[in-house]
């Protein structure tokens, strides 16, 4: 990011390479629309080449970026007034492979998979009665897997506000869908 502060344009090439494939999908998880969700991908690199130079190298880029990118899905969603998430199988199925691994196979027999998918059903219910902050910071937290710091640069706020947050979500979900510690 530094040097692209210094008007290296190579390194706009880099950061795209090394971050598209994030910021797509953090934009489709917003949207639920492929090409819109690329329109604002594209939209998240223009607006990170035209802030290089106010960029503080302090800061860690990839919380910066989704910032951008968050904020660029919710005017979006404003302008459309939709506002739907992606599904937690479409979501787990699209990432990266560490990200957004949720269901883990302690076998390959049927029994196992039917199990892992009827937890997952279970969780994707629970988490689409949350509301939108809810459901944002679990997806912030276990699928792009950010620390809570990361978590409050990317929605504002403190990381003990996020602890806090994130603390009372999950305890609602353990109690409301008697969901254990393994499943998040």
């Amino acid at each position: 990011m530094a040097e692209l502060g210094r008007g290296r344009e190579t390194a706009l090439a880099e950061l795209v390479r090394r971050y598209q494939h994030d910021i797509y999908r953090f934009c489709l998880h917003y949207l639920k629309d492929a090409e819109t969700a690329r329109e604002m991908a594209q939209e998240t690199f223009i607006r990170v080449y035209t802030a290089s130079g106010r960029f503080d190298v302090n800061r860690k880029f990839k919380p910066w970026v989704l910032c951008i990118a968050r904020n660029l899905c919710l005017n979006e969603l404003k302008r459309k007034r939709a506002l739907s998430m992606e599904t937690l199988e479409d979501y787990a199925s699209d990432s990266r492979g560490e990200s957004g691994e949720i269901v883990r196979y302690s076998g390959s027999g049927p029994d196992e998979v039917l199990m892992a998918r009827e937890r997952l059903e279970l969780l994707e219910r629970a988490l689409n009665d949350l509301g939108d902050e809810a459901r944002e910071l679990i997806v912030l937290r276990f699928f792009e897997r950010l620390p809570a710091k990361e978590i409050a640069e990317v929605i504002g706020g403190t990381d003990g506000a996020v602890r806090t947050k994130l603390h009372r979500v999950l305890m609602a979900l353990r109690q409301q869908y008697a969901i254990c510690k393994d499943d998040l």
